[in-house]
């Protein structure tokens, strides 16, 4: 049953990039609908067996969760202080006459984003049951390497072939850039960064510490190499297409966050490597190279990107600036989760030309929503479930490469959401939840795992 609904889960997890980045409002309610349908069967089966329930991180970091999922209900009801809600409300005497009217300027928006919010909490809740079994983990992260690979593809030939198209859709500035089946390339970019960390992980766990037959026959240096090439072509072509779509998405935020991620996974895999066999410096070497070329052959554009840096950030330093400062307006309560599109034309003036629905730094945009105290829980609980991925990649006797994955997973989107809203779009966050909780499952140690996990970190 567990392996059903770990299916079920996959299907979920693999499917969400399709349409446009579940980012329509069909498509990512039909994927909290889903999850809600799947947790519901582990729960049922649950039931049955309720010491195979593993705590994880126990129940501080859920407390945590849900205090804010329950800060943002608060913030859509309407029996709160007359003083909380939004001032906007009090230009409406009909609306403040018969009581109505509460933090949220848009009530609906922030039911909205709540939902969203509940249902990545959900698969990440999923993903830390299954991620227990080592053998689910590995399937996990190969089918999360394996999607990232074919929407890599896709993405290359529409963008080789000048088609123009996202899937159904055709617009000019699609083939200017890799955008996979995103509207946004820089949402396509995070999303690829995740899946080359599943695949680098999964290149390591497959080949890094394989050992020889006892009665195999020696090889010379030659013959290793041969055989080494033999095995590993088809994954290192995978890594290569990969991190070119990556590249040819022209996204510097997307390039540099999935740089330090990269590097951090490197680092740690390389850290609990040292004095083990060639294979594995053989095989974090090759991916490098790999990626090295991948760089050389495609990074003109994005190069010329990144000398103009300066030059096209003038504008979101403004965004950044006036959110802050609307945001000191209301630090504690903030305007409402999911209300940003709405509450910001309030502050936006003349100095900006384009429309901006979203603040380009996810940080500043929920303290905008939520306010300071319930933002930092949040950022909060992220982070912490990051520490304990470094953690973990520190004190597993095996398999610590997802714990690793975890925690470089945790710095790309860390990084990029200073810079972008990639997370906010629900593929990406469905997908960095899935490898969060697989992340989390294996930081712990089997012993740990056989009493059911920790009440705590």
């Amino acid at each position: 049953m567990n392996a059903v609904l770990h299916g079920c889960l996959m299907l979920l997890v693999l499917l969400a990039p399709l349409p446009l980045g579940s980012n329509r409002e069909w498509s990512w309610t039909l994927c909290a609908f889903l999850v809600a349908v799947i947790a519901l069967a582990w729960v049922l089966r649950s039931l049955t067996s309720p010491r195979a329930v593993f705590n994880g991180p126990g129940a501080t970091i859920v407390v945590a969760f849900l205090a804010v999922c329950a800060w943002a209900w608060l913030q859509t009801v309407a029996w709160v202080p007359v003083e909380w809600k939004h001032p906007l409300w009090s230009m409406l005497p009909q609306v403040a006459e018969q009581g109505g009217g509460s933090i949220s300027l848009s009530a609906g928006d922030t039911w909205v984003a709540l939902m969203r919010l509940l249902s990545y909490g959900l698969v990440f809740f999923l993903a830390l049951q299954f991620g227990r079994d080592r053998k689910l983990a590995y399937r996990t992260f190969k089918w999360i390497a394996f999607a990232g690979f074919a929407y890599a593809l896709y993405g290359l030939a529409a963008y080789w072939g000048e088609f123009g198209t996202v899937l159904w859709i055709r617009d000019e500035r699609f083939v200017d850039d890799v955008r996979g089946t995103f509207v946004n390339r820089n949402s396509f970019a995070t999303f690829a960064g995740l899946s080359l960390l599943c695949a680098i992980a999964v290149f390591n766990q497959r080949f890094a510490n394989r050992t020889g037959a006892a009665f195999a026959m020696p090889m010379g240096r030659a013959q290793r190499v041969e055989s080494f090439i033999l095995q590993t072509w088809k994954p290192l072509i995978g890594i290569l297409l990969m991190t070119a779509a990556l590249i040819l998405t022209h996204s510097r935020g997307g390039f540099f966050s999935t740089v330090a991620g990269v590097l951090v996974l490197l680092q740690l895999l390389n850290r609990r490597q040292l004095g083990h066999s060639r294979s594995s410096r053989a095989v974090l070497g090759s991916a490098v190279v790999i990626a090295v070329i991948a760089f050389v052959l495609t990074s003109e554009v994005l190069l010329q990107r990144i000398d103009r840096m300066n030059i096209d950030g003038n504008a979101r330093l403004e965004v950044y600036g006036m959110t802050t400062d609307a945001a000191a307006d209301n630090p504690l309560l903030g305007f409402g989760y999911g209300t940003f599109t709405d509450s910001f034309r309030l502050y936006r003036d003349d100095r900006l030309g384009a429309h901006y629905d979203k603040a380009h730094n996810t940080y500043l945009e929920n303290i905008f929503e939520l306010g300071w105290p319930a933002a930092l829980v949040l950022f909060g609980c992220i982070a912490w479930l990051g520490v304990h991925c470094f953690r973990g990649a520190g004190r597993r006797g095996r398999d610590w490469g997802y714990a690793a994955t975890g925690a470089a997973a945790t710095v790309l989107v860390g990084v990029h959401s200073l810079f972008d809203f990639s997370l906010q779009m629900p593929a990406v966050a469905i997908t960095y939840a899935c490898v969060l909780g697989v992340a989390c499952a294996q930081s712990f140690s089997s012993v740990e795992g056989r009493q059911g996990g920790v009440n705590g970190f």
